[in-house]
């Protein structure tokens, strides 16, 4: 359930790295991630339009670098600062351009099982842009281009590998659990996943997708969760 409402509309807003010095790993990474899919789903997103592509290609050019410094040392300033930097820009990036499949799979894990946002972006991120990628190639590059982790030399395909095996290197290193490490239990996940995929094409999200799913493709992602 969204809170939404003129009333929590802020007269300004006060972005500070130096507040997000004391994460602990596990919040600098899922909230670190979390900006990372913000980003990414605002570029690939149907609604992505020239103002939030700016925005979303230069958050991820300061999250892909910064997003392990800050997991692997919470006292990197620079790091902190950049990924402070990164998270606001994908937002602004969001705000305009919508946030797709990943958002609207990971809210009815979140609702279901109480896994933190972030963490269920996590989860998911690999596995949606593996089905997603094909109807974006180009898109989907720019994104490993601007994460560092492809060049102009790579073509799309090549691009597309490369960030298929960043974001699954991602997760390992900061440590993001499967579900079933999270503690879930298959019999029960199982259980839900078709409600949980109605929900999620309910919200709106995964019509923004490059692809959009049907209830059959989402519950098959969920599935693959597990695997």
């Amino acid at each position: 359930m969204l809170c939404v409402g003129i009333g929590f509309m802020p007269v300004a807003a006060l972005v500070d790295y130096k507040l997000t010095m004391s994460l602990p790993p596990r919040t600098t990474a899922d909230t670190g991630i979390d900006a990372l899919t913000h980003a990414m789903e605002a570029y690939v997103s149907k609604k992505a339009n020239a103002y939030s592509d700016s925005q979303a290609i230069a958050a991820i050019k300061l999250i892909g670098p910064n997003l392990r410094k800050v997991y692997n040392n919470g006292g990197d300033e620079k790091a902190r600062e950049a990924m402070m930097l990164g998270s606001t820009l994908a937002g602004v990036a969001f705000s305009s351009a919508s946030v797709a499949l990943v958002h609207g799979m990971s809210r009815p894990i979140g609702a279901f099982f109480h896994v933190p946002h972030g963490l269920s972006n996590a989860m998911l991120l690999p596995s949606v842009t593996a089905f997603s990628i094909s109807a974006a190639p180009a898109r989907y590059a720019d994104c490993a281009r601007a994460m560092g982790i492809a060049t102009d030399l790579d073509n799309n395909d090549e691009a597309n590998q490369k960030l298929l095996i960043e974001l699954r290197a991602l997760n390992d290193e900061l440590a993001v659990p499967t579900p079933q490490e999270f503690g879930i239990k298959r019999d029960e996940f199982f259980e839900v996943c078709h409600t949980m995929a109605e929900q999620a094409l309910a919200s709106g999200s995964p019509g923004n997708n490059p692809i959009e799913p049907s209830i059959n493709e989402i519950i098959t992602i969920y599935q693959g969760l597990w695997d």
